[in-house]
């Protein structure tokens, strides 16, 4: 099919008008969001694993792209996470105290 086809007399006023809607859309759906600092490696935050669940202590231990991160788990396990305020969010508690030796008793 020739291009000439495809083309409209009006394309550029459909396209102007699409833009704006769109800009529109963002103003009315960022309004009453807010800026999050981000998570840095160290600090102590609460998240859930799911949604409805009790909130864990976690240690943030490693930055991840697209606002990702690594978190500690107080019972050991490490998980990665995409920090929204329902999953997870910066506390100022004391830091999470991991153990690293494990007890082992499968041997008795």
């Amino acid at each position: 099919m020739a291009q000439t086809l495809l083309s409209s007399a009006h394309y550029q006023t459909a396209h102007d008008a699409l833009v704006e809607s769109k800009r529109r859309q963002v103003t009315y759906y960022n309004r009453g969001a807010k800026d999050r600092p981000p998570l840095n490696v160290g600090d102590t935050v609460r998240t859930r694993r799911k949604s409805g669940s009790e909130w864990e202590k976690a240690k943030a231990t490693k930055v991840l792209p697209h606002r990702s991160y690594e978190l500690q788990m107080k019972d050991g396990p490490t998980r990665r996470s995409r920090p929204t305020k329902k999953h997870v969010r910066y506390s100022r508690e004391p830091p999470v105290i991991v153990s690293e030796e494990r007890n082992d008793d499968s041997t008795l």
